[in-house]
């Protein structure tokens, strides 16, 4: 998932031309650079936070340096905002471990219900299962229906859930983060032009 932070053609052309009136052409990469990145940091900590709030994911699986920033420069006025990383088991997120009659349970949004996490394939049903590997990987597995291992035994799969790129995508759709993330551009021109022409 990638943010890209870079003002309108039109929000440019105007500090420019203010700037050119006011005898301070030299300053507007400045000034422009300037309100990026500070438009750039505050997005990264809205979307961390934000994405932590509708997700249940586990703060040991998704970590403020998990969401990294490429801050603009004077000859490239554009800031990055990228969340990257692999496909995370639903252990990332909040679980409950299976019993005796219930198996594993699973909540991913914050706003949903823990749900039974079950299968149900050739009138069996399929019920999820905390368990440790070999490697000393704990997840959520599950027996998969027709396949058997060299022992004829059903073989077994961690069931896995959103990657926190997806997550963090989907939270910067849900909270339409692109109209306010240009609003929030146009406030740092306007405040960045204003403390180079008063100064």
């Amino acid at each position: 998932m990638i943010v890209h932070i870079a003002p309108y053609e039109a929000s440019y052309k105007a500090i420019e031309e203010r700037l050119k009136e006011m005898g301070k052409s030299n300053e507007v990469k400045s000034v422009i650079q300037k309100a990026i990145n500070e438009t750039a940091k505050e997005t990264k900590e809205r979307l961390y936070k934000e994405t932590r709030s509708d997700y249940t994911i586990k703060a040991s699986n998704f970590k403020k340096s998990d969401v990294k920033k490429a801050s603009a420069t004077k000859s490239r006025l554009e800031a990055t905002i990228r969340v990257t990383g692999r496909m995370l088991g639903v252990k990332a997120y909040k679980t409950r471990k299976n019993g005796k009659r219930k198996g594993a349970q699973a909540k991913v949004l914050t706003s949903s219900a823990i749900k039974e996490l079950t299968l149900e394939s050739g009138g069996k049903t399929y019920k999820a299962f905390n368990a440790k590997m070999r490697s000393g990987h704990e997840g959520i597995f599950r027996r998969i229906p027709g396949r058997r291992n060299k022992k004829g035994k059903e073989k077994i799969g961690e069931i896995m859930s959103i990657a926190k790129a997806q997550a963090a995508g989907k939270t910067y759709e849900r909270h339409e983060m692109y109209a306010e993330l240009q609003k929030e551009v146009g406030y740092q021109l306007l405040k960045h032009m204003n403390a180079v022409i008063g100064g």
